[in-house]
């Protein structure tokens, strides 16, 4: 089914209003071409309760429909309500599965899908559904409220809705109908494994919802029986409307191999893999070429070849890693590295001199394709060498102990977080990892970081406990001074001067006021100033930012000090 098109759906449970339409709906002449293309769809139907319409879908094990076996699931009666049960007789108890009770053997053997529930004692879950736990868990699908569906991450580590519920409010008498339908080739790899096949239930019962009052005696029957494994009966009762009930097979399994390459995460094979070439600079040859990041045309420094070396690095616009902050849920942008939920990791990366991004290419060769042709467009010759602690680091095989302000300031932030300060909180667990420094020239990337910088740092003091204790120093404290002013009247109780307690303080304050005006609803001609003097007096956003980290960072050891002491 088409989850953004539900036409083909009301054709099955809206009757029409005129009189030679009605007579040609209750023939159930599309019934089973309906169901077959349906059964071919990305989507299929798993349950359906609607108008006219009833369908349900278990999986049985796979038999081939012998007369005997279409017999007996023809004896099906069964919806998703029925579940596992207490059963008592006079002397003893037991548990029964859900389809315990079938009057059809087959049946009895099948594995139940979706668990419809109810309770009382919560008007919001009148009527719930459940999906069966070993489905579940095997599929390692999780159910997303908003969503309305069971949901995994794909390839790309975007959410993927699996099972999902769409509840319908359209119908004429303010009917209301529920369609619970799954991605076909997701549940087909755990038939697959288990070597199951869905049987669909159906049941469609046409009449005049208006002007209905019994069948009478007069009905023509006839059954269903084609070549696509639908099995069932029909009956007409002219003029009045007409019944069918019966079910189909469908086997929606997929290779075994196909299943094996998932869980291994192979869903291409390596000869199908697609490689980008990238402008890169050959150390081994000493030449600046396009290179593959294909690894079969990359050596390491153990193999004797003419081949570029698996760590030939390539350059990169700084505007490559703007996907990834634009996105913090999807990607985790680390210092030197880049992952994305459930899907890929980039092990490094770093920044040169002149700003260019640059990584290696056998790194780059583990990326998807679609992701590779992302780092491709921003793609250059380098303008300058690699960075000193990438050649430390990945050549060298030494630590880089040079001093970098931002992962400083964080660390510190991570020790009071994890000392429990009363004055400072990590108000958000994610917020370190939202705080980096401006990649590009962007005005807006520069304004974002130091409003990240702001909400970690300045909107993790605590004005409570500060107001607090600045009136147990006897500070009498103005109503309205907040965190950072508690803080200055504190340290100057504190026996500190009170112009440097305004100097440990001012970078903090310069952090506030800059996400007042660059961010706030009035910046203007006062943000450009204070972007041209940036510019200005450090050459970049990056340079700028970097001097306030180090400034932040200077205070806040200073500010940890002094309260162990107050």
């Amino acid at each position: 089914m088409n989850l953004f098109n539900l036409n083909k759906i009301n054709l099955l449970a809206l009757e029409p209003n005129d009189i030679d339409g009605f007579e040609c709906w209750v023939q159930q002449k599309e019934v089973a071409s309906c169901l077959e293309n349906e059964a071919q769809d990305e989507y299929i139907i798993l349950y359906a309760s609607l108008p006219h319409t009833f369908i349900h879908t278990v999986l049985i094990p796979i038999a081939e429909p012998e007369e005997e076996i279409i017999n007996d699931l023809l004896k099906w009666s069964y919806n998703p309500f029925s579940s596992w049960s207490l059963v008592c007789s006079s002397d003893n108890a037991w548990i029964e599965p859900p389809l315990s009770g079938s009057r059809s053997k087959t049946l009895k053997s099948g594995e139940q899908i979706i668990f419809g529930r109810s309770f009382d004692g919560d008007p919001s879950q009148k009527n719930y559904y459940e999906l069966n736990q070993k489905i579940a868990h095997v599929l390692d699908v999780h159910f997303v409220s908003e969503r309305n569906s069971w949901c995994k991450l794909d390839d790309h580590g975007d959410i993927d809705d699996i099972f999902k519920i769409i509840n319908i409010n359209t119908f004429p008498r303010n009917q209301e109908g529920t369609i619970i339908c799954v991605k076909r080739d997701v549940l087909g790899g755990f038939a697959s494994v288990e070597n199951l096949r869905l049987m669909r239930m159906f049941d469609f019962t046409r009449y005049r919802s208006d002007n209905f009052s019994g069948w009478g005696n007069s009905r023509e029957h006839s059954t269903f029986n084609n070549s696509n494994f639908i099995f069932g009966t029909l009956s007409i009762a002219s003029g009045i409307g007409s019944y069918s009930t019966g079910f189909q097979l469908i086997d929606i399994k997929v290779p075994k191999e196909q299943v094996v390459n998932t869980a291994w995460g192979k869903s291409e094979t390596e000869d199908e893999k697609e490689y980008c070439t990238y402008i890169a600079s050959d150390l081994k040859n000493k030449v600046i070429a396009e290179i593959s990041c294909n690894p079969s045309c990359l050596s390491n420094y153990f193999t004797v070849s003419e081949l570029p070396f698996e760590v030939t690095p390539a350059f990169f616009k700084p505007e490559v890693l703007s996907k990834y902050k634009s996105d913090r849920a999807k990607y985790k942008l680390d210092s030197r590295s880049i992952e994305c939920r459930g899907s890929w990791h980039l092990k490094t990366f770093d920044i040169n001199s002149a700003g260019q991004v640059h990584t290696y290419l056998i790194y780059l060769s583990n990326l998807p394709y679609h992701e590779q042709l992302h780092w491709k467009q921003f793609n250059e010759n380098p303008k300058a060498p690699l960075s000193d602690r990438a050649i430390k680091t990945d050549f060298e095989g030494q630590f880089y102990e040079e001093y970098d302000p931002l992962p400083s300031l964080k660390r510190k932030l991570d020790t009071l977080y994890s000392e429990d300060v009363n004055w400072w909180k990590l108000r958000d667990q994610e917020a370190p990892g939202k705080v980096h420094y401006p990649y590009t020239n962007s005005r807006d990337e520069w304004a974002e970081e130091i409003l990240n910088l702001d909400q970690l740092l300045v909107e993790g003091l605590e004005e409570k406990w500060l107001r607090k204790k600045a009136k147990d120093l006897k500070c009498n404290p103005d109503e309205r001074l907040r965190a950072l002013k508690l803080i200055e009247i504190i340290l100057v109780a504190a026996n500190f001067e009170e112009f440097h307690a305004r100097e440990i303080m001012s970078s903090l304050h310069i952090v506030h006021n800059l996400r007042s005006v660059l961010k706030g609803h009035t910046s203007g001609t006062k943000a450009e100033k204070i972007r041209k003097d940036a510019l200005t007096e450090h050459g970049s956003f990056r340079k700028h930012f970097e001097k306030i980290c180090t400034d932040c960072d200077e205070s806040i050891e200073i500010l940890a000090s002094a309260f162990k002491e107050i």
